[in-house]
């Protein structure tokens, strides 16, 4: 297969690592649950064993369908990948040991997942959810300085409060504002379209204005410098993107083999001609979507 012919050229610089399936909530769109019938960690040994495994990755992120800061031993974890940058995704719920997380210095950025500004709004997505700890995690990021983002699925029931969302955004410093779109909504997404997108235009105007990068609902999120974002689960399977649960191919195992291994061989590279990437049925990649909302 030629390399012109390549719908990703570079090899992954960035790895989604799952090192537990255990959540703290129980929110209302969330399928996880469904899939995970025994939440557990994973156990440090075999953290250790897998990161051996890592040296082909740059960042290493640290994502699933747990909560990450649930791990028994999630501050051991940061040190195993303390030559590793490390990106951290939560739901903002969990306390965070921002004096233990400075001592590797190797937090790269910690991205919050919110989908609404207040503890009531929060409430009707997960009743569990604590409100006041998400605030407390956004103070503390702002004393240690330490960069954060802020993940947000834009929905028809939280389109109202997006305005919100974005002064909380401002208010405790956040780099990066993230907008998103539920899979399964699109008739929604594309019977709303100029509503959607007169929001989406003065949140962008706002965020810029304070020094906030904007990422639109429209940016190809399972990709970082021009390559595919590896994914990791907690059996050490590899995948080649984070829709692993639907068509994209297993491409081996670490406890096997080496990752250079697997990115050369006829699996990952039928992958990387885009075979997988160009019909995906996740919204940023249908074309309908694209063209309505490749301005925002």
């Amino acid at each position: 297969m030629e390399q012109k012919s390549m719908y990703y050229r570079n090899a992954p610089n960035m790895v989604l690592f799952e090192i537990t399936t255990k959540c703290n909530l129980h929110c209302v769109y969330c399928s996880a649950r469904k899939l995970v019938k025994k939440p557990e960690d994973l156990p440090l040994s075999n953290i250790a064993q897998l990161a051996e495994k890592f040296e082909d990755f740059e960042y290493v992120c640290l994502c699933g369908l747990g909560e990450s800061l649930l791990h028994s031993d999630f501050y051991e974890v940061i040190k195993i990948f303390q030559n590793k940058k490390i990106v951290l995704v939560t739901n903002g719920s969990v306390p965070i040991d921002y004096k233990k997380l400075d001592e590797t210095r190797n937090i790269d950025a910690i991205s919050f997942s919110v989908d609404d500004a207040t503890e009531e709004g929060m409430k009707r997505i997960s009743d569990n959810y604590r409100f006041d700890i998400l605030l407390r995690n956004l103070e503390e990021a702002m004393q240690y300085n330490v960069n954060t983002a802020i993940n947000c699925t834009l929905v028809k029931e939280n389109i109202s409060g997006i305005e919100e969302i974005k002064n909380l955004a401002i208010r405790y410093g956040v780099k990066r504002f993230k907008v998103g779109f539920p899979f399964g909504s699109g008739k929604w997404i594309a019977d709303n379209a100029e509503e959607i997108k007169a929001v989406l235009r003065e949140i962008k105007k706002s965020l810029q204005y304070n020094g906030i990068d904007y990422e639109g609902p429209t940016e190809i999120k399972c990709a970082y410098d021009n390559a595919p974002i590896a994914v990791v689960s907690k059996n050490g399977n590899v995948y080649p993107c984070c829709d692993y649960f639907c068509q994209r191919p297993l491409v081996g195992n670490l406890y096997q083999k080496n990752f250079q291994v697997m990115w050369n061989k006829d699996s990952y590279e039928k992958f990387r001609s885009g075979i997988y990437c160009n019909p995906c049925i996740q919204y940023h990649n249908k074309k309908s979507i694209v063209d309505l909302y490749k301005d925002v």
